[in-house]
């Protein structure tokens, strides 16, 4: 027989400590990110926003969600401070299958979609308004989200294609890539608002056009391939920079290339790094 939430919570130690409010239909982490695993009910949200701490909404299991959970997510959860993201992954495990849900989330203001192939940016732009995206997907052309012209973060992985089309979206404030290859950046000179540039997990032939990107102020690379010093100094010539991270870049060993020591470093998991 399979165990409850409250049994798989209350049995286990580790779980337990991890867990800040639960019931038999949903698991609030910690860390914000609520757990749901059947429909949700009135007094369950009364839990879950008493907390203050909701930052991610997601489906821990497949199953048919009644209308009246969506509803209560837009009503109750989505109204938050902290602006929850809600988080689906479109590979047939999930418990929904494709975005035609978010009719019923008007309150939707961020959202991590992993599309898989399954394209569902029609119904993405038909039924929310977006401030912040996470988009993956396989061989999907992300064209049609240019038309999201509220939005201000865009978080792209998987194999996308026509990625450079986001250069039309010069609204945007935050951008960070992931797992994808770039041929270079010169899509993102049109980007005159950037304030934050990202890498993760992916490359790029060059950096050279990092100066004439937007007014960029922070900065990073998570375990970007075979990144060198060589292709770290434009940032010496990026005016704005305020912040800048390194995460696991095994051939970072110094900082002594950087010229303005005003700009707050963050460097994570370089084994090869000395200073």
């Amino acid at each position: 027989m399979e165990k409850t939430v409250k049994q798989m919570v209350e049995e286990s130690p580790a779980s337990k400590m991890w867990t800040l409010a639960y019931s038999d239909n949903f698991m609030l982490t910690t860390g914000g990110v609520l757990n749901i695993y059947h429909d949700l009910t009135e007094a369950d949200c009364r839990s879950i926003t008493s907390t203050n701490t909701l930052r991610q909404i997601q489906f821990a299991r497949s199953f048919k969600v009644d209308d009246g959970t969506f509803e209560l997510i837009n009503s109750q959860l989505l109204p938050s401070s902290k602006n929850p993201t809600f988080s689906v992954i479109l590979n047939g495990h999930d418990a929904v299958h494709d975005l035609k849900c978010l009719r019923f989330l008007t309150n939707l203001k961020s959202l991590t979609v992993d599309l898989f192939k399954n394209d569902q940016l029609k119904e993405l732009n038909q039924y929310a308004k977006l401030e912040v995206l996470g988009l993956g997907g396989y061989g999907i052309s992300i064209k049609p989200i240019t038309q999201q012209t509220g939005l201000e973060e865009l978080f792209l992985f998987g194999k996308l294609k026509d990625v450079e089309s986001i250069s039309s979206m010069k609204w945007l404030k935050k951008v960070t890539f992931s797992q994808i290859t770039l041929k270079n950046l010169d899509f993102l000179t049109e980007l005159d608002d950037l304030r934050e540039l990202h890498f993760m997990l992916g490359s790029a032939s060059n950096y050279d056009q990092l100066p004439n990107i937007g007014k960029i102020e922070s900065l990073s690379f998570g375990r970007v391939r075979q990144l060198t010093t060589d292709h770290l100094m434009p940032i010496n010539r990026m005016k704005y920079l305020k912040k800048l991270g390194f995460h696991t870049q095994p051939h970072l060993t110094d900082l002594d290339w950087l010229k303005d020591k005003s700009i707050e470093t963050e460097v994570i998991r370089c084994k090869n790094y000395k200073n």
